[in-house]
Order: structure tokens, then sequence, then C-alpha cells
């Protein structure tokens, strides 16, 4: 990013660029709990994993919804700390949550996600995206959301969202997101080209970062990682959803202009792009005085 693109992300996405400083331990910086991972859907929160520790979180529980550890430990980031969806979804320490990536649609992931929803606390943000916006629409009736969550559909998990068909979604995309956010009396998206991002008031956002190359296996993870890793590091949720949108479709932006995709981009290659952009973003206000930002 040149220094006029990096000046227009502070100015429209201050939070990217607000970071304590001085006496700071991992704790600062808040845990992300992120339940899904079930049998041969690991790599999913692994990838949320990574991109919430490199999008600056503090510490990343991974929680598999699974009878017990696939894995002792990742090893291309021995970071993450490992726990099985159901002892994790117990923790008390969790500054955010992400649910749902590869936790899969069988009895178990239903379970799992049920005990986290009743055992939802209403002072920490959360994040639902993939297999657990299926399961949420079969017992939308029962739900009790609130502006602390936000859903994160692609325009199929909206259709089954709303009990309608894709091309009622791709037909109106902002309807479609204002009406999610309004059933679920949450902040809802839908992905895709132009991201449309919706306040529990049906206030819209359109993002304009991104092209063909996110529409790959796991991008979605690496957006829901880097949005819960924003959450606990202690951002609102308005300026944690649009500030993830907006660096995720950057980063593949950044990866086109240097020939890597869009054709054959990898969700894992977002990864380091992110870190990178925000630490321009962070280095450039030090240069300056922060205060001529605010």
């Amino acid at each position: 990013m040149n220094e006029e693109q990096l000046l227009q992300a502070i100015t429209h996405y201050p939070a990217l660029y607000q970071r304590k400083s001085g006496n700071t331990h991992k704790g600062t910086f808040g845990t992300l709990g992120i339940v899904g991972g079930s049998e041969g859907m690991s790599g999913a929160i692994v990838l949320a994993g990574k991109s919430a520790l490199k999008a600056g979180c503090g510490k990343v529980f991974l929680g598999f919804a699974q009878s017990q550890l696939p894995i002792p430990f990742i090893d291309s980031a021995p970071e993450l700390m490992l726990k099985t969806a159901r002892t994790l979804i117990n923790q008390q320490d969790i500054s955010a949550w992400a649910i749902g990536c590869g936790l899969g649609l069988s009895a178990n992931s239903e379970e799992i996600l049920s005990i986290a929803l009743a055992q939802r606390n209403e002072n920490r943000p959360y994040v639902f995206d993939a297999d657990a916006l299926v399961l949420m629409a079969n017992f939308k009736s029962e739900l009790s959301l609130d502006q602390h969550c936000v859903l994160t559909p692609h325009p199929k998990e909206a259709s089954i969202l709303l009990n309608c068909t894709l091309n009622d979604i791709q037909n109106n995309r902002e309807e479609a997101a204002k009406e999610i956010a309004k059933i679920y009396h949450c902040w809802a998206i839908i992905k895709g080209q132009n991201t449309v991002v919706t306040s529990p008031k049906g206030e819209i956002t359109i993002n304009t970062t991104g092209n063909s190359g996110l529409s790959t296996a796991g991008s979605g993870d690496v957006l829901t990682g880097v949005m819960g890793s924003f959450l606990a590091q202690g951002m609102t949720m308005s300026d944690a959803v649009r500030s993830a949108v907006w660096i995720h479709g950057m980063s593949a932006d950044i990866l086109v202009k240097k020939g890597i995709g869009p054709i054959g981009l990898t969700a894992s290659e977002l990864i380091d792009t992110i870190r990178n952009i925000r630490n321009q973003i962070w280095t450039l206000t030090q240069q300056h005085n922060a205060n001529y930002f605010e």
C-alpha cells in the first residue's frame, strides 16, 4: 500500500492503528475462543486461529468438535492452544468467541452449538459463521441474540437463514442483510463482491475491497478469525466488523497486484498480508502524531 492508501485506511478505519503500548502482556490484547473443526474439517479453525494471532490477538484457543484432539499441537502455529469444543465452551476467560468454522452439521455439532448459545455471555462479542449459521436456522425461534453478535453468511447460507432462494439473496443483497439483522437482532454481513455490512438498526455499509481470488476454500475462515481477533482486542462491533471485511479484501487486492492471484490464491496466503497491512498502518501513525488522525 502506498502512503495515500494508508492515510485513507487510517481515516476510515481508525481502530486499526489504535493499539495499547507500554506495560502490556498477552492478556492485554485479548483471548479468542474458536469453536469448530469437526472430523475432516480441522483446517478451518486452524486457518481462523492463525489469522486471529497475526491480526493481533494475544491468545487464541481452538475448540475441536471432536471427542478427542486430532493432533497434539499445530506444527505451523504452536502458539495456538488446543482443546475439545466441549471443554472450551465452559472456559470463563474468553474475551470474544468465533463459532462455526468447520463445525459440521452432525448431532454432536448441533449440541455443541446449543450449549454455547445457552451459555452465551451477553457481555462478550460473538461471531457466528459457516455451519453454525445453517444449524441456527433450524432453531431461530429459540435464539436470543443481540448487538454483541454478528452473523457472517455467504449468499447460500443467507438463503438458508431467510428460508428463501439464492436468487432472492443475490437480487437484493442489501435488503437480505437488513432482514437477517432484523430477524436475529444482531449485526449481519453478506459476503461476496461488495460485501454488505448491516447493523442491528439496519444501517448499511458496502465494502469495495476484494476480488475473485477470495472465492477459495478457507477464505471465510480467515475473515472470521480476523473479526474475532479484533473483537477480542477490544474493538467495538462496528469497528471490528467493518475493519475486518475491509482488510480481508485489501489483502487479496495486494496479492493480486503482486501476481499471487486471483487464480490459485489460497486462504492461507492472505494471513501474512493482513498482518503486514495492519503494521504498515500502525507504523505510519507512529511516524506522525497519532492525535493528527483523531
